[in-house]
């Protein structure tokens, strides 16, 4: 079915209009008004809807496509899919599961293990020295069915006493954070690097050894500033990507 909507553009933004146009879509597939295996209407009636022109139309269906939005059929249209990647928006901090669940997305958990490990270098540096021994956490994350995200995550014995009670295959760290030692988390940061996978990180992401990872390496901090996680996440590129929207602030 060729379902077409009235739309409007902002188009004296700094946003891109192909950008605006792809959330639009995006939106409306969220909201249920494309439904999968709908047709998306042709270019030409989307450049009517828009008020922009082919090339615009096309820039925005081709980032929907690499997204998993879209499916180009040659000779027969374009068509909404169901997305089987993790479109990480970090605009906000948001847990996994949130994320994951917000974009329509089924994700799950499998906890490897948890242990007691003594402060190292690293740990010192994120910490500025203040524990001696963290909880290491080690957590495989899957976005519909299939390996996504490692990730090895090291909390202060000090904050979190007993954490080791907990089970992580079905719990929320960042729920534990909140209700279980009452610590308000403010925000993170993220350090991205690519680096080559290693032979056991790649047989538990079903990846070939050597392939191309995101490294991501983040810090959480309280409310009074202070780190109260760190975590060291080996994401698989064709599953989970990462987007931020940049404005310019010189823009008057």
């Amino acid at each position: 079915m060729n379902k077409k909507f009235s739309a409007e553009l902002a188009k004296n933004s700094p946003i891109p209009l192909y950008f605006q146009i792809k959330e639009d879509i995006i939106q409306k597939i969220k909201q249920k008004k494309y439904l999968v295996e709908d047709r998306l209407p042709s270019e030409t009636e989307l450049m009517d809807m828009y008020d922009v022109s082919r090339t615009t139309i096309r820039k925005a269906v081709d980032a929907l496509v690499n997204e998993g939005y879209l499916e180009v059929r040659r000779g027969i249209g374009t068509f909404i899919q169901q997305p089987k990647k993790n479109l990480w928006d970090l605009a906000e901090l948001r847990s996994f599961n949130e994320e994951v669940g917000r974009q329509g997305l089924k994700g799950t958990t499998k906890m490897l293990y948890i242990n007691i490990v003594d402060s190292n270098e690293k740990l010192e540096e994120v910490f500025n020295g203040r524990y001696q021994a963290f909880y290491q956490l080690d957590r495989l994350r899957y976005i519909e069915g299939e390996p996504s995200v490692l990730v090895t995550t090291f909390v202060p014995m000090d904050i979190t006493p007993e954490l080791d009670r907990f089970n992580f295959s079905d719990d929320s760290l960042f729920r534990i954070f909140k209700e279980e030692y009452l610590l308000k988390i403010d925000y993170a940061v993220k350090t991205f690097s690519a680096i080559n996978v290693e032979e056991e990180d790649a047989r538990l992401l079903k990846i070939e050894k050597g392939c191309a990872i995101q490294l991501v390496e983040t810090i959480t901090y309280d409310d009074e500033g202070y780190p109260i996680e760190f975590s060291i996440s080996r994401d698989r590129g064709d599953i989970t990507r990462f987007k931020v929207i940049l404005k310019n602030k010189n823009i008057n």
